[in-house]
């Protein structure tokens, strides 16, 4: 479910509260807070880097080594071309933020931009300066209108840079409707679209750095020769060669692409896990999720030899990059391994051939939407339900597809206090809210399809306050169709 909390939530939150205490003291001294805060939500949007109402991406991660020229509201018949001529000669590719407007007044130059390897990306449907003052229809309106555009060249645009840089509390929700997410810059001239052009490389090559996603505008000057215009580009591309420098593309400086070929519209999960695919498994276990995922992998393992070991077909949802996939191949004769993302799918792909397991079939998709061609042994999901907006339709889909006498295994966020604070973070970080489940909720709904409830456990910081942030759920199949199915004991929420 798309849910956009950004800090400005958390800011506003906090004002608030704030202005409650001081409400008792002094009523003057409470409008302070909330002063500020509308000061904050006044100001932050013209810092293009801060991502005070959504994650921006301006520059490339810790550690990244080039720099990404991007060119900004054309295109521009005097002036793409020879920019395309320039990037050619120095074997460059760059990424064209264009508008829809221009993109339907000259389609020979998005072809141009196209067939010369480069990548184009949504700068909005007519480039209004004042588009974040406008209303959300009038939004919606700027970005699907440019995607639709750029849609007929055979393209789905998946990076959005807002015009001046400017973004609001209400672009981060637009932009997962359309499956896309906000990019800006870290490195400018301050060119004003091309009406300030003296010196841009100077200005731009004493401040570049490694890393840095570098903005610059491919229309022709307002006053002054586009000839004049190309030398600075010149100039900058030898600068930023002669700093050490190498230009790359932007999707690989910042591990994300910018733009797909045809196809629809990116779910946001599939979007973010596609932007997270190639440092995934290093997050897993290296970061504040591992935690998590360490006791997912201890309790998998412990039921490997009991669940898995000498099964038949197995069908894992939201496999991933296969941190569990490839284990649970190597007991059972075939896994179909389902994911929304494609970019993990091909690390997975890539790990089983560099180990040499050939019993994976990999699914791309959402299991909710796909046919599930059981029958199944076991269906398993590590920490991948929450994502699905309809668990009990898919548990009475998968009833007939798993065997008599088969296996449901999940692992999945249990509601409570602490899990609570982490669905906030993913709101934070993916804009959308992940769901959580209570053991009896999901007996309840197991029975409802036709499973028997074999355990369902807590896992993960428990105590008093807190029944612990994991489910761990076995469930089976009655060896016959007509068995009566009778109340598990326990099962309390």
């Amino acid at each position: 479910m798309i849910c956009p909390l950004s800090p400005a939530h958390l800011v506003a939150l906090t004002a608030f509260q704030i202005a409650t205490v001081l409400l008792f003291i002094d009523p003057l001294w409470a409008a302070l807070p909330l002063a500020l805060f509308i000061l904050l939500c006044l100001l932050t949007p013209f810092f293009p880097r801060l991502g005070f109402f959504l994650p921006i991406v301006s520059r490339g991660p810790k550690g990244a080594r080039g720099v990404a020229l991007t060119f900004d509201d054309g295109p521009d018949p005097l002036v793409t071309p020879k920019v395309l001529e320039l990037l050619r000669r120095h074997g460059i590719s760059a990424t064209f933020f264009v508008t829809g407007r221009r993109a339907e007044r000259y389609p020979e130059l998005i072809e141009a931009i196209l067939a010369a390897g480069h990548a184009v990306a949504n700068h909005s449907l007519n480039h209004d300066p004042f588009l974040m003052l406008k209303t959300t229809e009038m939004l919606r309106s700027e970005v699907a209108g440019a995607q639709q555009v750029l849609r007929r060249f055979g393209i789905q645009p998946l990076a959005f840079r807002p015009p001046v840089g400017i973004t609001n509390s209400r672009l981060w929700r637009v932009l997962l409707e359309n499956g896309m997410f906000c990019v800006n810059f870290s490195c400018r001239a301050g060119d004003m679209g091309n009406r300030r052009i003296a010196g841009l490389a100077r200005k731009i090559l004493a401040r570049v750095k490694p890393g840095d996603i570098v903005l610059l505008h491919d229309v022709a000057p307002p006053k002054g020769d586009p000839a004049h215009l190309l030398a600075e580009f010149e100039q900058l591309i030898e600068g930023v060669k002669g700093k050490g420098l190498e230009v790359v593309p932007l999707a690989r400086l910042i591990g994300r692409e910018v733009m797909q070929r045809e196809g629809v519209s990116p779910d946001p999960a599939e979007l973010f896990y596609d932007g997270l695919a190639a440092g995934y498994d290093d997050e897993q276990f290296h970061s504040n999720v591992s935690m998590s995922r360490t006791m997912e992998q201890q309790l998998f393992e412990a039921r490997v030899p009991t669940l898995f070991s000498g099964r038949g077909r197995v069908l894992e949802i939201g496999a991933g990059t296969g941190i569990f996939t490839l284990a649970i191949a190597r007991n059972c004769s075939e896994v179909v391994a389902v994911d929304i993302s494609a970019k993990m799918l091909q690390l997975l792909e890539r790990k089983a051939k560099e180990q040499g397991i050939d019993n994976v079939s990999i699914v791309k998709g959402n299991v909710e939407e796909l046919p599930l061609s059981g029958p199944y042994s076991v269906v398993c999901a590590f920490s991948a339900l929450e994502y699905l907006r309809d668990l009990p339709g898919l548990l009475k889909r998968l009833a007939p597809e798993v065997e008599p006498g088969g296996t449901i295994y999940f692992i999945t966020a249990r509601t409570s206090l602490f899990r609570l604070f982490t669905q906030i973070g993913n709101a934070m970080r993916q804009g959308m809210w992940l769901q959580s489940r209570s053991r009896g909720r999901m007996e309840r709904m197991l029975r409802e399809a036709g499973f028997e409830p074999v355990s369902i456990t807590s896992h993960l910081l428990k105590c008093v306050i807190n029944g612990g942030m994991l489910l761990e759920v076995v469930a089976r199949k009655p060896e016959s169709t007509g068995a009566v199915v009778t109340a598990a004991a326990g099962g309390a929420p």
